[in-house]
């Protein structure tokens, strides 16, 4: 079955009838991560919110006014996931998540387009990809991939979405010879039913169940965060799209705001001015250790040079380090004298250090 969100990305609305609402307790998943739930699962004649599938994580809505937490595909069917139930036979109006949809829509669109632009310029082929929270990235079939070839990808991406080339929906059956063998692996062989592909015109055709964007500019940008090691031979990419660079730029550009008022200095000096900071606080940090190092030297003479020499010592010093503590057992523990040193952990208030030396006895 298609599914009304998969003819038409951009429908925010719809009216449809619930056919079946069942009690259930499955787990739901939210950007791969798992939590228990209880309540119902409604399964409507046609639907607007996507169920998890291709990479995409679900939509989420409302039927009336019942919140929809998940929606999956069971067979033929997309099961939505509420904590009330709904009667069968009610004609209810779908409404979706569009900043949540939109964002997905984004993210998808934009990894069909990096994929094809790696495979077709670059001859590195997309074995998987991941729709997260905040960043997404794919896994290309090499080791081989350098910082240059993710710079020009980068760009030639970019120059595609300036030129707001289209993106539309075909459909076809599996053993159409319009589609590209390479593209409709995976699909069983005796598969004649409908079938779906997304196209950027000129650019890449591929088999997808999922929503996009109606032409490239929507997507704005993308930007291509780093690179790092996948699984045996695979290289992970990891990326952003559309009003994610905007978002991170925004938490960039308030984080050099609240630097600039900390630093009382412009951003192109906060590098310069940060390792100035840490070269001054490793010279305090081992001028202190020898400062106190000199204290705990002094404290074990004064001990010693009392008369008699005390049977119990109990030190408490809040900056003492484990140097410090170290030095006062160790000058002691021939004196005879039961010790008890401890201190707190200055950027860890409830963590700290205790040690106790005394004679052993026999």
């Amino acid at each position: 079955m298609v599914f009304k969100c998969q003819e038409d990305s951009y429908i925010k609305e719809f009216c449809s009838t619930v056919i079946n609402c069942e009690p259930t307790n499955e787990s739901i998943i939210e950007y791969g991560k798992a939590s228990k739930f209880e309540g119902y699962q409604i399964i409507l004649e046609n639907t607007i919110l996507f169920p998890a599938g291709g990479g995409q994580p679900h939509d989420i809505g409302w039927l009336n006014n019942t919140e929809v937490v998940q929606v999956i595909r069971k067979g033929e069917d997309a099961v939505h996931f509420t904590r009330e139930p709904l009667e069968v036979g009610t004609n209810v109006t779908q409404r979706i998540n569009w900043e949540r949809r939109f964002d997905h829509m984004q993210q998808h669109s934009g990894q069909h387009l990096l994929s094809a632009i790696l495979e077709n310029e670059q001859n590195l082929v997309t074995t998987s990809w991941w729709l997260g929270a905040y960043e997404s990235y794919i896994e290309l079939d090499s080791t081989n991939v350098s910082p240059m070839v993710l710079e020009n990808t980068e760009k030639r991406c970019n120059e595609l979405i300036r030129e707001a080339i289209p993106v539309c929906v075909k459909f076809c059956k599996a053993d159409d010879p319009s589609l590209d063998v390479a593209h409709t692996r995976g699909l069983p062989k005796d598969c004649t039913e409908i079938i779906r592909t997304i196209c950027i015109k000129g650019v890449d055709e591929n088999l997808c169940c999922g929503t996009h964007v109606s032409n490239l500019s929507q997507l704005q940008s993308i930007k291509l965060l780093g690179m790092e090691a996948g699984k045996k031979g695979k290289t992970n990419v990891r990326f952003l799209v559309g009003n994610r660079v905007l978002g991170v730029f925004q938490s960039m550009l308030d984080r050099e705001k609240a630097l600039t008022g900390l630093l009382k200095n412009e951003p192109s000096k906060h590098e310069e001015l940060v390792q100035k900071l840490q070269k001054n606080l490793k010279i305090t940090n081992k001028n202190l250790q020898n400062v106190l190092s000199e204290l705990a030297q002094f404290e074990v003479d004064k001990i010693k040079s009392t008369n008699p020499t005390p049977m119990y010592v109990f030190i408490n010093k809040k900056e003492a380090t484990p140097e410090f503590n170290r030095i006062i057992c160790k000058g002691l523990e021939k004196e005879g004298t039961f010790v008890f040193s401890c201190s707190e952990e200055t950027d860890r208030p409830k963590e700290g250090q205790i040690i106790v030396q005394g004679l052993q006895i026999y």
